[in-house]
This record gives structure tokens, C-alpha cells and sequence, in this order.
């Protein structure tokens, strides 16, 4: 039986046939797989992952395991080693099937229940991560509204001020692409009370900054968070921090590994929520994470399913993995528009029937 895979070919994705695996091993047949900002970074060569295949936020079949077939998502980083993450180290989940083995086990997949429509399920994980960075909000900032700006339209940063504001905050989205924002207006599911222009934003101190910025403009995101943030306002990296995007910001250099002490739902209350002095000498609270824990994805579940529209109203192109394809790598040629000029916000790629086309 033959499936399909969205294979990375230097700075492009093809399209190339794959087949099941062997019947007596564990798989997960595909039903959505999103491609996300950081998918689009690796495929652009912007990072050093190696993965042949992208995809870490899919919703799919497990077969082969004691208790029958079930519906699943995927907790992409490794508890026991956070530099084992699917779709960056190893293959992810453009294709038909998954197979599960020692870089993916069974305890990276998270039992769902289905979904109408099933495609909103895949953002699961992206929510899930979000759920995180608001329990390490509430460690470190005060309790009721709170101001806050998000850095950042792509899908996570939506995903960041739909629940900012489901929570009753004030929040800001500041973006360095009108188009985005002019789409975020017409989409008022997903719109935040203001949405602002990055380098244009009017003076108004925050008490917390999301940073959600691809990583070439990271350093330049967090420069102008910081400098809006009131004296020990929290800011969240969503996106890592290198130290030499932190130095124009921070004395200190190496406040961007602040992510690595909080791993899949853990919270280190001292080395993850790291009290960092601005050049201008202004106390902040850093912090940041890597993955997501079994109790964030089923939280993120039941949000999903107390508004499925709401929410999946971020998915802009649902497409078969051939379709996909031209979408895909127009996101890594840095383009934000189809040929028909529609902007693409989030890419779902539908496998046929669950993998099971041949």
C-alpha cells in the first residue's frame, strides 16, 4: 500500500510516495498534520535541524497496540532528552504513516476523542504550549488583568492573544506586516483589542510581553518588549534566545537558555523564571519552555472543544499533501500569499482516509 511524504530537498519540500510499515510494529496513520513557524524556519535553513521530514502538530490513527486503534496527538520533545524532538531531530509527520519507535514511544502520544471537524484537533499541541506559558505567567505576574503585548501574528501568536483574551487581559499584537493585521481584523474570532505595527506602537508599559517573533527578527522583538515592559514585567520566549540576540538587550548573554529549565510541563521556580537586568538597568522576569505535558495537551483538548470554530478559524488552507506542496514552499521562499493572493495563516495538510489509500 503506498502513501505520500512532503520530503525537504535543500530549501523546498517534494512530494514523494512512501509505503506502511510492517504490520507486526506500532504506526500512526496520519489524518492533519499543521505546519508551523518554527517547520517553515527549519525548511528555510534558518536553523540546524536535521529532519528529512517537518511536523511536529498532527492529529493521526495508532495501530498495533495492546487496547485497539485510537485517535492521537503528539507531545513532540523527549522528557528524558529535550534535544530529541520530532520533526527537528527525526523525521515528523508530513506523511501517511508515523512508525513509533525508540525516538518516538508510545508515551509521546496522547490519546484524543474525535472531533467535528477532526482538522482542529491538530492544534492540540500548539495550545497546549501556549497553556504552558500562561501557568509560568501566573508564577511570576500579579494576579487579575493584566496589559499585555504579544510579538508576533504568526499562528502561535494567535493562538497567545485568542487566549490572552478569552482570560479577560488586554492585549496588544504587534506585527511588522499590516497584511497580517489587517487579516487579524477581519477575523474577529482570533483579534485582539489592538493590534499595532512593530517599530510604531504607541507608549503604553505592559505587564507582559509574549514574544512570538521568527528568530532573524528575535533580537530586535525583544529589545522593543523590554523597553516596554513596566520594571518586573515578565516576558515569555516562545522562540529560543541566542546570545547574541540577547546581548543588546541583556547584561547577561545566556538569559535566552532560560527555555531549558522548564521541560514538558515542568516549572524550575528559580533557573525558569530568571530575574534579568536590562542594559538600561530595568528588573525583569525571563521565562520560557520547551514541549508540553499529558495534562497541557488535554487542556488544550477541552478548550478546543468548548469553541472548535473560534479556534479553528486560524487555519487559512486545508489542503492534500500534493496541493500542499506549492503552499509550503512559498512559506519557505518568505512569501505570505498564495497565487490567488489569499494570506496564508495556518497549513493543514489532509491525508486521505487516515493512510490508508493505496
Amino acid at each position: 500500500m503506498t502513501g505520500w511524504q512532503l520530503v525537504r530537498s535543500g530549501r523546498r519540500v517534494r512530494i514523494e510516495p512512501m509505503e506502511r510499515p510492517p504490520g507486526d510494529r506500532p504506526y500512526v496513520s496520519m489524518l492533519a498534520v499543521g505546519l508551523c513557524g518554527t517547520d517553515v524556519q527549519i525548511g528555510a535553513g534558518h536553523r540546524g535541524d536535521v529532519a528529512g521530514v517537518l511536523g511536529h502538530e498532527g492529529v493521526g490513527i495508532l495501530h498495533g497496540v495492546p487496547g485497539g486503534d485510537r485517535m492521537v496527538v503528539f507531545n513532540p520533545v523527549d522528557v528524558r532528552n529535550q534535544d530529541s524532538i520530532l520533526g527537528h531531530s527525526f523525521d515528523g509527520l508530513l506523511r501517511s504513516w508515523v512508525p513509533l519507535g525508540p525516538e518516538l514511544p508510545p508515551g509521546a502520544l496522547q490519546e484524543v476523542r474525535p472531533l467535528d471537524p477532526t482538522a482542529v484537533l491538530t492544534l492540540c499541541e500548539p495550545l497546549g504550549t501556549v497553556l504552558y506559558s500562561w501557568e509560568l505567567i501566573g508564577r511570576s505576574a500579579p494576579a487579575g488583568p493584566l496589559s499585555v503585548g504579544i510579538w508576533g501574528a504568526g499562528p502561535i501568536g494567535l493562538l497567545h492573544a485568542r487566549r490572552a483574551t478569552d482570560q479577560g487581559h488586554d492585549v496588544e499584537l504587534v506585527e511588522a506586516r499590516p497584511e497580517r493585521l489587517a487579516w487579524v481584523e477581519n477575523h474577529a474570532p482570533l483579534a485582539p483589542v489592538r493590534l499595532s505595527v512593530t517599530g510604531h506602537r504607541a507608549p503604553r508599559p505592559l505587564d507582559v510581553a509574549v514574544v512570538c517573533a521568527p528568530r532573524p527578527s528575535m533580537a530586535s522583538a525583544v529589545r522593543e518588549a523590554a523597553d516596554t515592559l513596566r520594571s518586573g514585567g515578565t516576558m515569555v520566549l516562545v522562540t529560543a534566545l541566542d546570545a547574541a540576540a540577547a546581548a543588546p538587550t541583556f547584561t547577561d548573554a545566556t538569559v535566552g537558555r532560560v527555555r531549558r529549565h522548564n521541560v514538558c510541563g515542568g516549572i524550575d521556580p528559580e533557573l525558569g523564571l530568571l530575574k534579568a537586568v536590562s542594559h538600561e538597568g530595568k528588573p525583569l522576569v525571563l521565562t520560557g519552555h520547551r514541549g508540553t505535558s499529558s495534562a497541557q495537551l488535554r487542556a488544550a483538548e477541552s478548550v478546543l472543544r468548548a469553541d472548535p470554530g473560534g479556534y479553528g478559524g486560524l487555519i487559512t488552507h486545508e489542503l492534500g499533501p500534493e496541493d500542499a506542496v506549492d503552499v509550503i514552499n512559498r512559506r519557505l521562499d518568505g512569501q505570505f500569499r498564495t497565487a490567488d493572493g489569499s494570506e496564508i495563516v495556518k497549513v493543514l495538510v489532509r491525508f486521505p482516509d487516515g493512510g490508508r489509500h493505496g
